[in-house]
């Protein structure tokens, strides 16, 4: 290897290494900047596992790899009323809370299974209270909507075509031998 283009490419990361944000790396700041809510990095790292449960990793990204706690965010801040974005933070809090009642471990480090038998049971109770069911139902709807909307979804898994779409001009017909009578 050349040593000069060693040399600048040691300079390149040294520099960009210097210019990111530590907090970032560190986990002590969150990853996008919200003016209507207050969520701190504990709280969009665990709204990012949930979201991860709902659409885990497979052959197919995940929803950590897309970003889609990040749109939930997003999609709440911008588009939600206060009431929604109020009961969403509690409902976030009240999560958190079973959360660590039921488990001393973090909800990122409990089986996949536990996981969603967590969140089903959040699904299919109604005595809960409203806050955790709408930041259930939220955080679902925004999860999958960012997921079928996505440029991976549209591209890789149902090829998207602009309206009017093609035109097909040889296509074959099939035709039923009726005898129309006249008379």
């Amino acid at each position: 290897m050349d040593r000069r283009v060693a040399i600048k490419n040691l300079a390149l990361v040294l520099g960009g290494a210097t210019l990111f944000p530590k907090d970032i790396l560190a986990g002590g700041k969150n990853l996008i900047q919200l003016n209507n809510l207050s969520i701190s990095p504990a709280q969009e790292k665990l709204l990012a596992e949930v979201a991860e449960t709902i659409i885990p990793k497979t052959t197919t990204p995940g929803a950590k790899d897309m970003g889609l706690h990040l749109f939930a965010l997003l999609m709440l801040n911008d588009c939600y009323g206060k009431q929604d974005q109020q009961q969403f933070t509690e409902g976030l809090k009240q999560f958190a809370a079973i959360v660590a009642k039921q488990s001393a471990k973090p909800f990122a480090l409990w089986p996949q299974a536990q996981r969603e038998a967590l969140l089903l049971s959040i699904e299919q109770k109604n005595d809960l209270p409203a806050e955790l069911n709408r930041f259930y139902r939220i955080t679902k709807d925004k999860t999958v909507q960012g997921y079928t909307q996505s440029k991976y979804f549209m591209t890789k898994k149902v090829v998207y075509e602009l309206v009017p779409s093609r035109y097909n001009v040889n296509v074959p017909v099939k035709t039923k031998n009726t005898a129309v009578k006249h008379g």
